[in-house]
């Protein structure tokens, strides 16, 4: 996705400051917008738009194209030849009633890049962008309750696009492009056996869509080149290009020409198909590291570029050094150097020299061998546009994630993990950057959980459960401690797998489980941590075995728990465990001591009588919420809340009150009549006496 700059000149533009102000409360849509660099910019490319001229200037407004570049009239009347896309905005900003994140700023951000004015519609090169965006997120959240108002969420924007996408591939797939060691490209359509072969992509195009409707069907609305990603599909297609430019008249060791070898090396996708496309390329006088990643070439696949690649005047010994410390150099210079090998070995004869380099090849492949070896865990510590990339190339089994990200950034870290193939995550080097400590994060985690009912990816529940460990291994879908005693994540659509070993559910671990019905946990599990089956709404039944020693709060809010049996180990019922449930019949095991408040708030129960057994000390506020007609307290019972059956939502509370006996032996209270009394006091605790006065 590229990133497009506009500019905004309110004193000469058609688009006024008033009409901006209208556009506030109908954001989404904007309209449109001139581009001058219209040939780099797509649908779903993001832009920013920076007001210039007089007054206060910088960003006031974001989003994305949701159009192709088209021709209309100039808005100038100068008659020029102007192309336009239209925009969708994310967020959108009154410069002259709330703070911007001023040209200033952004010059200071970005020196190389014009930001006063000048042509509208450029083209910010890949590494700046990024750049621009965490500055972006920044000054956002800096202003969040300014702009609360203001702006459309991203993730909705974002939506739109994803839907549109969905929609187009529910159509039809895309042709298939993939690279021709003859002839560039060759163009296959999924919907018959139509194959065009050329080095003209766009006439190659027309070709297949002539051929195609000759058959009277429809021609595809879109082409993908093979094993490549969707969101890298242009910037690949710019790499082609580069390529194929820069390898007229280059060779391989064995004559070949180079184009040709890269173009057959069908063994790659997604980033080290780039890498292996763009392996010789820094030979080409015109190419540097530098004009690469001008070039929007992301710096990631650069290094990997520039590594695999012997500098003028390099020592062998010294390439080889530096091409090791580069994983993805390492392994595809590893198989180049079997490919080469294999040929050798199958000559007719071998020469001297032939021998020669069959043994510096082998010696060479060794010292592979051994880096591969000694470095078992691949660690990121990159900038968030990488880290897709960064998973194409390297070798994810074993993942360290290093460096400090924002809640946004550690999200987008995770929905690249959603998709990618791990053993191991270390996140021991990975710290949150948050407006207070950690406890405020978990916090805000807890609170999209409880309020907002939002789901949490894995890496937020990785951080959630660091108490237990920092090392994480996936075992098929779901996600364990590194000793395989803590349950730490189950996706929301998947039956929890209770392997042997699991001793806790840890932290939030299947919230928001979609499939679970039936929990019936094996002996050997000892806790249930907070909130570890918030919202599963399907889920009826929980029976703990007496292995379990403790549960978490809120660990079984909002789910649908008829039939309940709690493990006679337990000392607590913690506050809001059972929030929102229909349990037909409690049973609260001897082994209690205190409930909770909330406990079973919201929580119908199907008992006329609750029974709190001997050994219950404490019973806190709205510990149950049901129309109970008899309670029966222990003994042993020390603190009672007044409210603990009922909450303030009640129309007539004195009707709900439930007719109360406790022990005659409790040493703190006794009741009469159906009320309960302190002994010390003699004033009546559960009835009118103990509620505070009406405000």
């Amino acid at each position: 996705m590229n990133t497009i700059i506009l500019f905004w000149n309110p004193d000469i533009s058609s688009y006024t400051i008033e009409r901006l102000r209208e556009d506030l409360s109908n954001y989404a849509h904007v309209g449109n917008w001139s581009v001058w660099e219209h040939d780099k910019a797509h649908k779903g490319d993001r832009f920013f738009m920076v007001r210039c001229g007089e007054g206060k200037t910088g960003i006031c407004m974001s989003g994305r194209f949701r159009s192709e570049p088209y021709m209309d009239e100039d808005w100038s009347g100068k008659g020029r030849e102007v192309y336009y896309m239209d925009l969708m905005a994310d967020v959108v900003i009154d410069p002259d009633s709330c703070p911007i994140l001023s040209t200033v700023e952004l010059q200071s951000l970005i020196p190389d890049f014009k930001w006063d004015g000048g042509h509208s519609g450029r083209l910010l090169p890949a590494e700046e962008a990024e750049k621009l965006e965490d500055k972006w997120e920044e000054f956002l959240d800096e202003h969040a309750e300014i702009f609360i108002h203001h702006t459309l969420k991203k993730d909705d924007i974002d939506d739109y696009f994803r839907e549109e996408e969905e929609e187009d591939s529910i159509r039809e797939e895309p042709a298939t492009i993939t690279l021709d060691p003859e002839s560039t490209y060759i163009i296959t359509d999924y919907t018959e056996t139509v194959e065009v072969i050329g080095n003209d992509l766009e006439k190659l195009k027309a070709e297949l869509e002539e051929k195609i409707h000759a058959k009277g069907l429809e021609p595809p609305t879109s082409y993908e080149f093979e094993d490549i990603s969707e969101e890298d599909q242009q910037l690949f297609a710019r790499m082609v290009l580069m390529a194929r430019d820069a390898y007229k008249g280059m060779a391989y060791y064995n004559k070949e020409p180079y184009w040709t070898h890269v173009a057959s090396r069908a063994c790659y996708s997604g980033s080290r198909k780039m890498v292996m496309l763009l392996s010789g390329i820094l030979r080409h006088p015109d190419y540097t590291t530098e004009r690469l990643i001008q070039l929007g070439v992301p710096k990631m696949i650069v290094e990997s570029v520039d590594a695999m690649t012997q500098r003028d005047g390099e020592t062998l010994e010294k390439y080889i050094a530096r091409m090791l410390n580069n994983p993805p150099a390492r392994d595809i210079l590893d198989d180049e150097l079997y490919d080469e090998l294999t040929d050798i070995v199958n000559f007719p004869t071998l020469t001297t020299e032939d021998v020669e380099r069959i043994n510096r090849l082998l010696q060479i492949r060794q010292r592979i061998k051994k880096a591969r070896e000694e470095s078992t865990i691949s660690v990121f510590h990159g900038k968030l546009g990488d880290f897709k990339h960064w998973t194409e190339l390297y070798d994810t089994q074993h993942i360290a994630i290093e460096g400090r990200y924002t809640t946004k950034g550690i999200s987008k870290l995770a929905k690249v993990l959603e998709d990618t193939w791990y053993q191991s995550i270390d996140i021991s080097r990975m710290t949150v950057k948050y407006d207070g400590d950690f406890e405020d994060y978990a916090e805000d985690l807890i609170f999209r959980l409880t309020e907002k009912d939002e789901e949490l990816n894995v890496l937020e529940k990785m951080v959630l459960n660091q108490k237990y460990s920092s090392v994480f291994v996936k075992r098929w879908k779901q996600v364990v401690t590194e000793d395989g005693k803590v349950l730490v994540h189950v996706p929301t659509n998947c039956l929890p797998e209770l392997e042997h070993g699991i001793e806790i559910v840890g932290c939030a671990a299947v919230a928001n489980n979609k499939k679970l019905q039936a929990l019936i946990y094996p002996n050997g599990l000892t806790a249930i941590d907070d909130y570890a089956f918030i919202n599963c709404e399907n889920l009826v039944s929980v029976r703990f075995p007496d292995t379990v020693t403790r549960i978490g709060e809120g660990c079984f809010h909002s789910c649908c728990i008829g039939d309940l049996v709690l493990s006679k180990s337990l000392t607590e019922i913690p506050n809001a465990a059972f929030y929102y449930n229909v349990i037909e019949h409690l049973v609260i095991p001897s082994s209690i001591r205190r409930i909770g408040a909330e406990a079973f708030q919201l929580c119908y129960i199907g008992d006329d009588n609750l029974v709190i057994p001997e050994g219950v000390e404490v019973i806190e506020y709205n510990a149950f919420r049901s129309p109970f007609k008899h309670v029966h307290l222990p003994s042993t019972l020390k603190e009672i809340a007044y409210d603990f059956y009922y909450e303030e939502m009640v129309d007539d509370p004195e009707e709900m009150k439930p007719y109360v006996n406790i022990h005659p032996d409790n040493p703190v209270y006794y009741s009469k009549d159906g009320i309960l009394y302190s002994r010390e006091t003699g004033k009546e605790v559960l009835g009118k006496a103990g509620r505070p006065e009406k405000e």
